[in-house]
């Protein structure tokens, strides 16, 4: 994902992206998995403190893309609805795969609803690798370098 510019919200503490909206993505229409929903709900109950919020929007989300990379990363839409564009990060945590790769995960929510679920390596990674649990992450800022 190819970020535009990256600031840190003086309130909350937390990087706000603007981000490229032409993404490397396959079409998905889809409810969320057991792992991603216990995920998602990780996130919203332990991220910043506007994200709980969201958390009413869960059991309406469903995915309607996935990036092609090999990474876990999924677009959502709540209602049937993703919106696009710049992006409030919920999330923000560090941890590692089932396979033991070092990754990081952001919740992005977008117009006021949960849209993307973003998983990715640190550092240089080609292929697959599956969803972190939520007992292998870490707060971005709380991460050991």
């Amino acid at each position: 994902m190819q970020c535009d510019f990256a600031t840190i919200d003086k309130e909350t503490n937390y990087h706000c992206f603007m981000v490229e909206a032409n993404h490397y993505r396959a079409p998905e229409n889809r409810p969320l998995t057991t792992d991603e929903r216990i995920l998602l709900e990780w996130l919203i109950a332990n991220g910043s403190p506007g994200a709980a919020k969201y958390a009413p929007q869960i059991p309406r989300v469903s995915v309607v893309s996935r990036c092609t990379c090999g990474c876990p990363t999924i677009d959502l839409a709540v209602d049937g609805t993703h919106i696009d564009g710049g992006s409030e990060l919920v999330a923000d945590f560090v941890g590692k795969s089932p396979e033991g790769i070092q990754v990081g995960v952001i919740l992005h929510c977008r117009g006021g609803y949960i849209s993307e679920l973003e998983v990715y390596p640190i550092g240089e990674l080609k292929g697959v690798f599956g969803l972190p649990c939520p007992d292998a992450l870490v707060a971005l800022g709380d991460a050991e370098p």
